[in-house]
């Protein structure tokens, strides 16, 4: 393998460290690369997402306007309907909806995405109007509670004990818990679902943006749609090489990643970064 293959392979270990959070004093331009590489990524699923929630904000003021019975709270989804099932068959159903869900956002699937929107997006908005917040706050607390909930799920970190609407809720309420912390206006919130878990995790980073994310995007821009599939699935979407192979049409495994290998030598080149 040459020089350039294993300083990739050190700088995808140093990347996995920083995406738990954990530090590293080593200083190592590649890793700067792939920050910046998996950074470019994620702002582009952001901007999605922005564009997905300002027309289910928009959606709802309509719905307002007009007078619509929107959906407000927990009670109104399947898992806490007053239904005749067993605790079984209500676990087994919670299953199969989450298994939809997550199907659907790994493969893309816009229904998915637009159904999340309208079932859950209201819930937050009621939460946050509720506890000393406005209706475009909640917007951009469910938007950063989806992107760390699909996240979750591309990096196969999520553990669901609970439904899937559920879990969003949960995550949209301790972010507003903590927005409230930071602004120094702990109080108690008025809602139910204080027995709900606040101790949702994030994917952790470190302080600042390398100082070659601008030049890295640019970069990734100018290349093929192949490698952008290729860099998009392996370091966002975190899927396996043999995933990667079959769903982008691959020979192998080991050709999906040789490939990697040059993608990522054409994004060192446009930035000028040495091999050291």
């Amino acid at each position: 393998m040459s020089s350039e293959n294993n300083q990739w392979d050190l700088a995808d270990q140093e990347l996995n460290l920083w995406m738990t959070g954990d530090k590293n004093e080593i200083n190592f331009s590649f890793t700067d690369i792939l920050k910046s590489t998996y950074l470019s990524f994620r702002q582009k699923h952001i901007e999605r997402f922005s564009i997905f929630c300002q027309q289910a904000f928009e959606y709802h003021q309509e719905q307002e306007r007009r007078g619509a019975q929107i959906r407000y709270s927990l009670e109104d989804t399947p898992m806490f309907r007053k239904i005749d099932l067993s605790k079984s068959e209500q676990k087994a159903r919670t299953f199969k909806e989450n298994q939809e869900i997550i199907n659907g956002i790994l493969s893309g699937d816009q229904q998915v995405f637009n159904d999340l929107y309208e079932d859950e997006f209201p819930k937050a908005v009621r939460f946050i109007i509720q506890n000393s917040g406005r209706a475009d706050m909640a917007k951009d607390v469910f938007q950063d509670a989806l992107v760390i909930f699909i996240e979750k799920v591309y990096t196969k970190k999520l553990d669901l004990t609970c439904s899937v609407s559920t879990y969003l809720y949960s995550i949209c309420r301790f972010l507003w818990m903590d927005q409230l912390r930071q602004n120094k206006r702990e109080m108690p919130l008025s809602d139910n679902y204080s027995y709900l878990k606040d101790d949702i995790t994030v994917v952790g980073f470190d302080d600042a943006t390398p100082d070659i994310y601008e030049n890295v995007n640019s970069a990734i821009e100018k290349l093929g749609d192949s490698c952008k599939q290729l860099l998009e699935s392996y370091y966002y979407k975190s899927l396996s090489w043999d995933e990667i192979a079959s769903s982008l049409g691959y020979a192998s495994a080991a050709s999906a990643r040789n490939q990697k290998y040059k993608c990522l030598e054409r994004i060192r080149s446009m930035v000028n970064v040495e091999v050291e």
